[in-house]
C-alpha cells in the first residue's frame, strides 16, 4: 500500500519540483561571475584616477611675459592662482588662495578687493583680511626679474608682505 505525502516528498527523500533546473554548481558559477564583474568595474575608476594629470606636481616657477605698468591693477598669471602687480617700490606677487580653507579668491578690480566665494572672506587690495573668517593675509611669493624684463614667479617661496622685486 502506498501512502501519499506532501508534494515533492517521495519514499523518504525530498525532491525538487522539475521546473527548477538550478544546480549548486550553477549558483556558484553565477556568484563568482558577479564577484569578478564587480571587481573589474571597481578597477575602472581607479585606473582613470591614476592616469589623470590633475594631481601631478607642477613646477613652482611660473613665467610672466606681459608688460606691467607702474600703478596698474593686479594681473593674473595664466592658468594659476598667482597675480602680479607693479607699484613705485617694485613688483609683487600674491597667491589667490583663501587662508581660511584654501578656496580660490577672486579679485574685484572695481572694488579694489579680493573676495572668497566659499565663506565670504574679504581682503583689501594688498591681500590683508578686512572681514570674514580668514585668519591672515593672502600669501606673497617671490618674484625674479629676468634680464629681458620678463618675470619668474616662485610659488613655492613665500615672502613678507612688503617684499618687492626691483
Amino acid at each position: 500500500m502506498q501512502v501519499n505525502g506532501p508534494v515533492g516528498f517521495k519514499r523518504g527523500r525530498l525532491e525538487m519540483p522539475k521546473e527548477s533546473q538550478w544546480t549548486r554548481r550553477g549558483v556558484l558559477r553565477l556568484a563568482w561571475t558577479g564577484v569578478v564583474a564587480t571587481g573589474i568595474l571597481s578597477l575602472a575608476p581607479l585606473v582613470q584616477y591614476l592616469r589623470s594629470d590633475e594631481d601631478q606636481p607642477q613646477s613652482p616657477l611660473v613665467p610672466f611675459d606681459k608688460e606691467l605698468e607702474i600703478g596698474a591693477d593686479w594681473q593674473q598669471v595664466s592658468n594659476t592662482r598667482t597675480w602680479v602687480k607693479r607699484d613705485e617700490l617694485g613688483i609683487m606677487a600674491v597667491l589667490a588662495t583663501c587662508t581660511h580653507l584654501g578656496c580660490e579668491v577672486k579679485y574685484q578690480s572695481e572694488k579694489g578687493q579680493w573676495l572668497c566665494p566659499c565663506h565670504g572672506s574679504i581682503y583689501d587690495v594688498e591681500g590683508r583680511p578686512t572681514s570674514g573668517p580668514a585668519p591672515r593675509a593672502l600669501s606673497r611669493v617671490a618674484v625674479e626679474i629676468k634680464p629681458d624684463g620678463s618675470l619668474i614667479v616662485n610659488t613655492a617661496k613665500q615672502v613678507e608682505m612688503d617684499t618687492r622685486a626691483k
